[in-house]
């Protein structure tokens, strides 16, 4: 495996990312995982111009430190993790840095999922690769880095049309069915990787987000979470979202879902319906809202409009 970032690292940095390597494949990493470290090691490496057994845990902090977004921050740790305690274990160190490195929180607020506005602009791009590649993420919700790998082999018939096989984390694949408007533009890719690049063949998962994001002002990542919240207020079913999303836990999948006062506001009705008639008095319905974080000025007219209805 070659990445561009490799060949920019001296020949210590080298000396130890090929056995980390190895020693990751026999563990059973996947390649996404591996190339997405490799990549974020030989940067450090770049970043702070240290060897790899005199970088200190100061040098580890400055980088994480540098002004990238917390999910970014976390992720270069969990790399820098797995890189120092591998080379502890296998004795090309005596100590490990990342010890007093504090631990890097995972970030659970919702995310904005991206606007229609940015699905047009992508869509509107000039370079068909970008138009497609906007068109993929908005139509099945298929994460960076399962997109770079995405090969015209995976795309396969079923009953209806056709879908494509998406290859997920840790090995795991599911199935996504294709819209008509996917089929017609996925038929006319030659056969190999749908986006080729330099990494093994393929594009690389950064190169997707610095494309999709100069293009639509939104990372990928946001198409995402348009997808699964577009598919929930399609379906109402969070199990089919979860399905579509490849996610183990429904918790997760919640996180991808943004609901609007549209949303929450038929759930407000049927309750108020509901305890009207029982008998039991409905208080403060304000405070559900509060919960969902909606602003002031739409609670109040929601208050408002039940009053009036009452």
């Amino acid at each position: 495996m070659r990445i561009p970032a490799f060949d920019r690292v001296n020949r210590d940095w080298q000396a130890w990312i090929n056995p980390w390597i190895t020693d990751m494949r026999v563990h059973g990493n996947t390649e996404q995982t591996i190339t997405h470290w490799h990549y974020q090691i030989c940067f450090l490496a770049r970043y702070t111009g240290a060897s790899p057994d005199t970088i200190t845990s100061t040098d580890i902090i400055a980088w994480l430190s540098r002004g990238v977004s917390p999910n970014t921050v976390r992720s270069d740790f969990n790399a820098a993790t797995a890189f120092f305690t591998w080379a502890q274990r296998a004795k090309y160190r005596d100590d490990n840095p990342m010890i007093v490195v504090p631990m890097v929180k995972r970030v659970k607020h919702k995310q904005i999922p991206a606007p229609q506005e940015a699905v047009n602009r992508g869509l509107s791009h000039p370079n068909p690769q970008i138009r497609l590649m906007v068109l993929m993420l908005h139509d099945t919700g298929m994460r960076r880095t399962e997109l770079s790998i995405a090969h015209t082999k995976d795309i396969i018939d079923d009953l209806y049309g056709k879908s494509i096989i998406v290859h997920g984390k840790g090995h795991k694949d599911r199935v996504v069915p294709l819209s008509n408007q996917l089929i017609a533009l996925l038929d006319a890719v030659p056969d190999g990787y749908i986006f080729p690049g330099d990494v093994q063949g393929h594009i690389c998962a950064d190169t997707v987000y610095r494309w999709v994001k100069e293009a639509t002002g939104y990372p990928p990542h946001a198409f995402r979470r348009k997808f699964a919240t577009d598919m929930w207020r399609a379906t109402h079913d969070p199990l089919k979202v979860k399905e579509f999303l490849g996610h183990e836990s429904l918790d997760t999948t919640q996180a991808y879902i943004q609901t609007s006062i549209n949303d929450l506001y038929p759930a407000i009705s049927a309750l108020t319906n509901y305890r009207q008639h029982e008998g039991i008095p409905m208080k403060h319905p304000e405070r559900l809202l509060q919960a969902y974080n909606v602003p002031d000025v739409v609670i109040q007219l929601f208050a408002d409009a039940i009053a009036t209805r009452n």
